[in-house]
């Protein structure tokens, strides 16, 4: 038991060789630290231009907690699953809220032009998607090849 829920976190295996970091794990910290580097856009933001605008400004602040949130949650075996699909979340909600403010506009803030933080926190957000959604894919896939590999066993 303990084995699978090592293998589905993708955590490192007791037996593991000091140094040695798999796949899976890569996948998980660079993740982690796309989702610091999206909270760490939000916050500049936040100080340098939407501190003023009513909506807007306090959901900049709630993303970069919730980003920083979801980093630390990746940093532990337990949460690693729940964390990943929270950054997914969050960053998935920041990419869909940008992409309305081009639009519509999102709760009376049109965005116009392109700065190097709209570009950056792009940046971030789709690699958070990708590499956490990988980390989770990955997991998924190692788990499934050990309960085949015992289920030949036992046959």
């Amino acid at each position: 038991m303990a084995t699978s829920a090592a293998r589905l976190t993708g955590a490192p295996a007791a037996g593991r060789a000091a140094g040695a970091v798999p796949w899976i794990d890569a996948l998980y910290a660079l993740g982690a630290m796309t989702l610091a580097v999206e909270a760490a856009v939000h916050v500049q933001q936040f100080v340098s231009l939407f501190h003023a605008v009513h909506w807007i400004g306090p959901l900049f602040v709630a993303n970069a907690v919730a980003s920083l949130l979801a980093a630390a949650g990746l940093a532990h075996e337990r949460t690693r699953p729940v964390a990943a699909l929270a950054g997914i979340a969050i960053s998935a909600c920041a990419l869909g809220s940008l992409v309305l403010s081009y639009g519509t506009g999102l709760f009376g803030w049109m965005e116009g032009g392109w700065r190097m933080a709209i570009a950056v926190a792009l940046g971030s957000e789709l690699g958070a998607i990708l590499t956490l959604a990988a980390a989770l894919t990955g997991a998924a896939l190692r788990v499934e090849g050990i309960h085949r590999k015992m289920r030949q066993a036992a046959a």
